[in-house]
């Protein structure tokens, strides 16, 4: 064979290696794009018997899942339970740390937060209107009124919060006789809130006294012996016989008379 011949038949070999070599490059990605497809989608068609396991599997799982919920739904119903109970038995402390429990397990609801704020608004009580105490019930029961505008009881509680935890226990007051800015802000919010409460529930003879009581503090005569004849009427018009032997009507009576005593200055 002459050199010309070997090196047209060398050139015509490496040609055909370079060519198979290519197909081999191709072919591997192609098998690794596949691959990785099949991967992430399945690589099998679908068929009727197929889904129908995968339905059966699914619903077992789904059976697991709502078991979980269900469980953990008991668990909050019964960690609120314990904790309005242990309010009941005046064991703040109990209460409180029962109902995070019923929180965390998706009792949050403004019931929840009510009883919530009534236990730290006594621990704010028995701890001498402790600071921390009495913010953590206003913020309590501010989220239990912003879940439910409507749950009426909430305002009555955070008002006197706010007239005996804050206005009568600020704690920059400087002097017994001095009232501060923040103070009279307070006792505007209690006002405000004990209307509101009122205009819902006009038999409340509590919400009378306390805007009274109130009034009468701040020097407002005139209001605080309004609230105490709209009051007595409130009762004529519910029972007009029996006005002047319901118990509410004599002790509104008895405080208009203690005003009138008071000798103007």
């Amino acid at each position: 064979m002459s050199h010309l011949s070997r090196v047209i038949l060398r050139h015509l070999i490496f040609l055909s290696l370079a060519a198979t070599m290519g197909c081999e490059v191709k072919s591997c990605y192609e098998e690794a794009k596949e691959k990785h497809l099949n991967k992430r989608y399945g690589n099998r068609a679908v068929d009727k018997g197929q889904l129908a396991d995968w339905e059966k599997e699914i619903a077992g799982y789904e059976k697991v899942i709502n078991e979980k919920i269900d469980a953990g739904i008991k668990t909050g119903k019964v960690y609120r339970k314990l904790g309005e109970s242990y309010a009941l038995m005046e064991s703040y402390e109990l209460c409180v740390k029962n109902l995070d429990k019923a929180v965390e397990y998706g009792e949050a609801v403004a019931e929840v937060f009510y009883w919530q704020g009534l236990c730290y608004a006594n621990l704010a009580r028995v701890n001498n209107w402790q600071a921390d105490y009495a913010q953590k019930a206003e913020r309590t029961f501010l989220k239990a009124l912003n879940l439910d505008k409507n749950l009426n009881k909430v305002k009555y509680e955070l008002a006197v919060m706010y007239y005996v935890g804050f206005a009568r226990n600020n704690q920059y007051r400087i002097l017994n006789d001095t009232l501060t800015v923040s103070q009279q802000q307070f006792q505007d919010k209690a006002i405000e809130l004990m209307k509101e409460f009122k205009s819902v529930e006009p038999d409340q003879a509590k919400a009378y006294f306390f805007l009274s009581g109130l009034y009468k503090e701040r020097g407002e005569m005139a209001e605080a012996k309004r609230e105490l004849t709209d009051l007595m009427r409130q009762i004529e018009k519910n029972n007009a016989a029996g006005a002047k032997r319901n118990p509410d009507y004599t002790r509104a009576q008895e405080y208009l008379k203690g005003f009138e005593a008071v000798p103007k200055p």
